[in-house]
């Protein structure tokens, strides 16, 4: 049987790259441990099924182990049906109201790194920002004492890349796109396509999430099912500070705009 209407259902989108800042929100015990270089990365499954955990209206959401999702119905370019096509040929409408979900083949083998990052939304405003200033939510507060900024990314992606060429059982695939990106933030209230692994609600846009994303082998993950990656240590580029600090004393933004001339390039504002 195959499912009509769905050629495009596969193809998520790939997630944006460009960022200003890393930072990671958790208590000062554990991003001493990031600090040093280990990665704790928890699986799709994990997420999808949090149980006694703190936070867990911000932590948990049942969609991540979902790729897509279907609906019938009115949407912004019309109508929709959904129909199985059986293999004498004959097809079967599925109704005007039915939903299908799709969801990862591997949830509790794609295992991800949830940080934070700062960046221009389509706006070209950082979400938060306010008068030149990025305002960090208080719910932050709820994830940990401390804040980790790192403070040169592409160094990390580095250690990051050469890390993981190590490990032999790590594994790729399309659904992971470049394996690292920023979450796009939808309402999916009564959305109906791919969701992705760097799409989610609108609800958790305050998060400002950026994800580093694979897939490992049962071998690599520990008792509690998560892969607990070791990069190296990272102290020479990032710093911790507590989380309140950044609420009571915001961020400050210069924005400057360049001009090329001939081979360099000139500042004219800013």
């Amino acid at each position: 049987m195959e499912i009509e209407n769905s050629q495009d259902f596969f193809e998520s989108e790939p997630p944006k790259t460009d960022f200003w800042l890393l930072f990671k929100v958790s208590t000062y015990e554990r991003l001493q441990q990031m600090q040093k270089g280990l990665l704790y990365m928890n699986s799709l499954d994990y997420f999808s099924n949090l149980k006694n955990e703190e936070s867990l209206a911000l932590r948990v959401d049942e969609l991540e182990e979902v790729y897509g999702i279907l609906r019938a119905g009115p949407n912004e370019k019309g109508f929709s049906t959904l129909s199985l096509k059986q293999g004498n040929g004959e097809e079967l409408d599925l109704g005007s109201e039915v939903i299908l979900t799709a969801k990862f083949p591997r949830p509790k083998n794609t295992v991800l790194f949830c940080m934070g990052a700062l960046a221009d939304g389509q706006d070209g405003v950082i979400p938060g920002e306010i008068d030149d200033q990025i305002i960090f939510d208080k719910q932050f507060l709820e994830f940990g004492s401390h804040i980790l900024l790192i403070n040169n990314s592409t160094e990390f992606s580095k250690r990051i890349n050469a890390a993981l060429a190590q490990e032999t059982s790590a594994f790729g695939s399309k659904f992971f796109h470049g394996g690292y990106g920023m979450v796009d933030y939808k309402d999916l209230e009564n959305y109906s396509g791919p969701i992705g692994l760097y799409t989610k609600d609108s609800k958790y846009s305050w998060q400002m999430e950026f994800r580093i994303s694979f897939g490992v082998e049962d071998s690599c993950l520990n008792s509690d099912g998560a892969f607990e990656f070791n990069i190296g240590d990272l102290t020479d580029i990032s710093q911790i500070i507590p989380v309140q600090a950044l609420i009571d004393e915001p961020m400050r933004v210069k924005r400057r705009t360049f001009v090329k001339v001939g081979d360099t390039y000139e500042q004219i504002s800013g």
